[in-house]
C-alpha cells in the first residue's frame, strides 16, 4: 500500500474519534434531554389525549389551500418539493462526494454517510412502528405513517451534516452555517403544517430526532470531522499530510521555494 493510500485511508478513519475524557461536558445532558424530548412525544401520540388536540386545533385553524394568503401557499409549496428527502439526501451525498473528489481525501464521505444511513433506519422505524394517520384531505402520500416527519427530520440532518462539513473546513463560518441549517429546518417544517401535509408534532418529532442524531454523530461522543491543525497545515509532502487532512496538495504542501516552477 503506497503512502498516499495509506494517508487516504488514516484521514477517512481519523473522523471516527471518541472526545478525550472531559471535553464537551455539557454532550450527555444534551443527548439526555432531546432523546427524554423525543421518547415523551412519541408516547403522547401513540397514546393520544392533549397533543392530538392541539394538533387538531392547529390543522382546523390554519386556512386550506383556498384560503389565506397566496404568496404564503406558494411559498409553501415550493419548500416542500426542494426539501423533497429523496432529492435532499441525494444533494448532500453528491456534495460530500465531489468535495472528496476535490480534496483528494475520503472525510466528507466517510463523515455524511453515517448521517444519512441513521436518518433513514430512524424515519423508516419510527413510521412503520406508529402507522399515525396524517392530516384529513392531505396530498402527501406516506404508507408507512406520517410521525415523525420525514421532510423534516431530512432537512435538519442533511443541512446540519454539510453546515458540520463546512463549518470544520472553514470556522469563521461556524455561524453563519449553522444559523441557515436551522433556519431551513424551521421553513420545511412550517411548509409541512401550513400545507396540513404534517401534524404540528410530526414536524416536532422529527426536528427531535434529527437533532438528537446530530449531537450524537458530530458533538457527543464522537468527534467527527476534526478540523485540520497547524501542524497538518503546514506539513510538507512526502508524508501522505495532503490525503490525510483533506486538503489538496498545493494547500497542505506550503509555499514553493522561489524557482520551484
Amino acid at each position: 500500500m503506497s503512502t498516499q493510500t495509506r494517508g487516504a485511508a488514516r484521514g477517512a478513519l481519523g473522523v471516527f474519534r471518541r472526545r478525550p475524557a472531559g471535553a464537551g461536558a455539557l454532550g450527555p445532558a444534551v443527548a439526555a434531554a432531546l432523546a427524554l424530548g423525543l421518547v415523551l412525544l412519541t408516547s403522547l401520540v401513540a397514546l393520544g389525549g392533549p397533543i392530538v388536540r392541539l394538533d387538531r386545533w392547529v390543522d382546523d385553524t390554519l386556512p386550506r389551500r383556498h384560503g389565506g394568503p397566496a404568496p404564503l401557499h406558494a411559498m409553501a409549496a415550493v419548500v416542500s418539493q426542494v426539501g423533497n428527502p429523496a432529492a435532499t439526501v441525494a444533494l448532500l451525498l453528491a456534495v460530500a462526494v465531489l468535495w472528496a473528489v476535490w480534496s483528494r481525501a475520503l472525510w466528507p464521505v466517510a463523515a455524511a454517510a453515517p448521517a444519512v444511513v441513521a436518518l433513514t433506519v430512524t424515519v423508516l422505524l419510527g413510521k412503520w412502528l406508529l402507522a399515525r394517520p396524517g392530516p384529513p384531505g392531505n396530498d402527501l402520500e406516506d404508507s408507512l405513517g406520517y410521525f415523525p416527519s420525514g421532510h423534516t427530520a431530512t432537512a435538519c440532518v442533511c443541512a446540519g451534516t454539510l453546515a458540520v462539513l463546512v463549518a470544520r473546513r472553514h470556522p469563521r463560518w461556524r455561524r453563519g452555517v449553522t444559523l441557515a441549517a436551522a433556519g431551513w429546518t424551521v421553513l420545511v417544517a412550517w411548509s409541512m403544517v401550513w400545507l396540513h401535509f404534517h401534524w404540528l408534532s410530526d414536524v416536532l418529532g422529527g426536528a427531535l430526532l434529527a437533532a438528537l442524531l446530530l449531537w450524537l454523530l458530530y458533538r457527543w461522543p464522537w468527534q467527527l470531522v476534526p478540523p485540520p491543525t497547524r501542524r497538518s497545515r503546514d506539513a510538507r509532502p512526502g508524508a501522505g499530510s495532503a490525503a490525510g487532512t483533506g486538503l489538496p496538495e498545493s494547500a497542505a504542501s506550503g509555499p514553493h521555494p522561489p524557482g520551484a516552477g
